[in-house]
């Protein structure tokens, strides 16, 4: 998710049922995830990291949790994954995971980026890195907030947009719970930029609302947003029919955002446009195009199948491999008409983002026109109910849309 955009795309667990029951820590010993926590995936596979350290900080290897090294602070140095270990430097430490503990006035700084919490380094078998940043909750919310909204909007819409993220990044602390990781850094969770992108108006949202969460019927869900709307709510069963659940029911339209810069676009693409991604992206070539046609909608309007017409053959795709052919930013939503004109075809479109859930431009209008917080979250998520995170320390938690 980027700063006025989001696709706030779960991935979830492979489950079978629509919802399962977490136990948190209570009388009879059971354990769960702490939600105060976050652990979020910087790097998923990538040959190397830039890695500099400002400040005291102690290197443990993984697992044993044995010290390695202690030091004032680390110089820029490359981290890559070799066949001894990792190389940091010129030095290679032989163990397969770091864990990096900065003291409390020091600095992470990983490719360019400034974070919070802890740092994990780990090589995998191809020797590609992963890491993973353990971070506070509310420090991670600062490092979210101000990613996926302009510091200068009014502050009850920025607090709005910080409890669905605190509840977002909460939900999927408790369905990774067997993951390497809670979060991605990128849109398909919720965009983080670290210390490095807090700023003093999301800052004051993220403490304002600090610990509050929403749940529906007692259960947590999870509260979806994105940029632009562009007139109606779309129900989350375009993201799969686990998330077809009553506050993400949509069908209502919102006359909200139509000061959005991304209310209205359009596009234009040629029949060697359309070609040219067809060559590059997995569904195989069809030919000399001819025809791109949507074939089946959503309630909402939004395209659920669009069919790509070649001299050698047909091609039927969802609407999401559609847009995500020719990428998130040139196709900015489903909600499209396809007109062809001469040799190219014309695609004019509404909002930007999946349409699931609270329309962050339209939550900036209400806040204006003096909706508070809650009520703007209520508008958005119909029924739920307004909590203290420290609410699900205390009871057997359900999740729902998992």
């Amino acid at each position: 998710m980027n700063r006025f955009q989001t696709y706030g795309v779960a991935l979830g667990l492979l489950l079978a049922q629509c919802s399962f029951s977490l136990a948190v820590a209570n009388a009879q010993g059971s354990v769960s995830p702490d939600p105060r926590s976050i652990r979020v995936s910087i790097v998923q596979s990538d040959p190397q990291v830039n890695l500099q350290i400002h400040g005291q900080y102690l290197l443990r290897e993984m697992g044993s949790g044995s010290p390695l090294k202690h030091a004032g602070g680390m110089p820029q140095v490359i981290v890559r994954g070799v066949s001894e270990g990792i190389q940091f430097g010129q030095s290679v430490l032989p163990v397969f995971g770091v864990h990096i503990e900065p003291s409390r006035d020091a600095d992470i700084n990983l490719n360019g980026t400034r974070l919070r919490g802890t740092v994990e380094i780990m090589r995998q078998q191809d020797f590609n890195l992963q890491v993973i940043n353990h971070v506070p909750l509310e420090s991670y919310l600062r490092g979210v907030l101000s990613k996926e909204a302009p510091d200068y909007w009014p502050q009850e819409a920025l607090k709005a947009i910080a409890i669905a993220a605190r509840t977002y990044a909460v939900y999927r602390r408790y369905i990774k719970v067997g993951a390497d990781f809670d979060v991605t850094s990128n849109v398909l969770s919720q965009d983080y930029g670290g210390k490095s992108s807090e700023k003093k108006g999301t800052d004051i949202a993220v403490e304002a609302t600090a610990g509050k969460i929403v749940l529906f019927e007692g259960k947590l869900f999870p509260p979806f947003y994105h940029s632009t709307c562009g007139g109606i709510i779309e129900n989350a069963s375009i993201m799969g029919e686990k998330y077809d659940i009553p506050p993400l029911e949509g069908g209502f339209m919102c006359k909200y955002c139509t000061a959005s810069p991304f209310h209205t676009w359009k596009r234009r693409l040629t029949k060697e446009d359309v070609n040219w991604v067809l060559h590059k992206g997995p569904h195989g070539k069809v030919g000399t195009v001819r025809e791109v046609v949507v074939t089946k909608r959503t309630a909402g309007g939004r395209a659920e199948q669009v069919k790509i017409v070649g001299d050698k053959r047909t091609l039927e795709l969802t609407g999401y491999d559609f847009r995500a052919l020719f990428g998130f930013e040139m196709l900015r939503s489903l909600q499209f008409n396809v007109t062809k004109v001469d040799d190219a075809f014309v695609v004019e479109g509404h909002g930007w983002g999946h349409g699931v859930g609270l329309c962050q431009w339209g939550a900036a209008e209400l806040a204006r026109l003096g909706y508070t917080a809650e009520q703007i979250l209520e508008f958005y998520y119909p029924g739920i109910q307004h909590v203290d995170l420290e609410t699900l320390l205390r009871t057997p938690v359900e999740v729902i849309g998992s």
